[in-house]
């Protein structure tokens, strides 16, 4: 009846005019709702601002052609069941990156009390995405691992971080970190991240995704992915360590045949 239908559309509009008289009102925002700043959170903002004050940190781009990589890939999916692992493209990053930061030993150290300290050990920072932020788990001794055991320690370490077991030993300790967006869906696209105090430099990787590139006079469909690289210009120049640095990494992604993935 009519008469039903106003009462409705009144009671409606009294509690629309409750909620609004009691909703928190900022600066004439209203606010949806409020969640604590702090405890991860808090900590890896405090982390990063930290990094940005102590550091001058430069940040530089590029794309890598992905095609023998994702060849490989496919190939070594198809070996799942024989290798043990169902190996990443992630796994591939940090094997690759591992192998060439023993020729770029610079680029795996750290100024401590204006000491640079150049790390014996490679120990590679995964970078995860939790509920609340991130963290980075970091895989040991990565140069002396095989493909199979930084996939297998990357899966276990991820599922960890995910379920917050993580033990205090297993986000110690890093001396370099990557973080690859495009394992979460991101696309084309670069980034401007910040290094993970006190290491001297951070990889961050877009997604793998078709882009028209020139080859050989020819405009051709490949697998591009964006790469940013974020260091301390304060021990490392862009110009020299990091440009070969960056070359002979991506020489390696380019023509991973060379690698020894066993």
């Amino acid at each position: 009846m009519k008469e039903d239908l106003e009462k409705e559309a009144t009671a409606k509009k009294m509690v629309g005019d409750s909620a609004e008289a009691t909703c928190e009102v900022y600066q004439g925002i209203r606010v949806k709702s409020r969640m604590p700043f702090t405890g991860i959170r808090k900590t890896i903002a405090e982390h990063m601002r930290r990094s940005l004050s102590v550091s001058a940190p430069v940040t530089v781009m590029g794309e890598i052609d992905m095609t023998e990589i994702v060849k490989l890939r496919k190939s070594l999916l198809a070996q799942e069941g024989n290798l043990g692992a169902r190996v990443t493209y992630t796994d591939l990053l940090i094997f690759t990156v591992a192998s060439v930061l023993r020729d770029y030993p610079l680029i795996n150290s750290s100024i401590i009390d204006n000491e640079i300290k150049i790390w014996e050990d490679i120990n590679i920072a995964i970078a995860v995405s939790i509920e609340d932020g991130l963290i980075a788990p970091v895989i040991k001794n990565a140069d002396k691992k095989s493909l199979v055991e930084i996939s297998q320690a990357a899966e276990t370490l991820a599922q960890k971080a995910k379920k917050r077991t993580l033990a205090l030993e297993e986000i110690k300790g890093g001396t370099f970190t990557i973080s690859n967006v495009g394992a979460v869906g991101a696309g084309w696209r670069f980034d401007t991240v910040i290094i993970n105090q006190p290491q001297s430099a951070i990889l961050a990787t877009g997604g793998i995704t078709d882009r028209a590139v020139v080859r050989n006079g020819q405009i051709v469909i490949r697998p591009i992915m964006t790469y940013s690289f974020t260091y301390d210009h304060r021990l490392l120049e862009g110009g020299g360590v990091v440009t070969r640095f960056l070359n002979s990494l991506t020489q390696l992604l380019e023509n991973p045949q060379v690698l020894s993935v066993s």
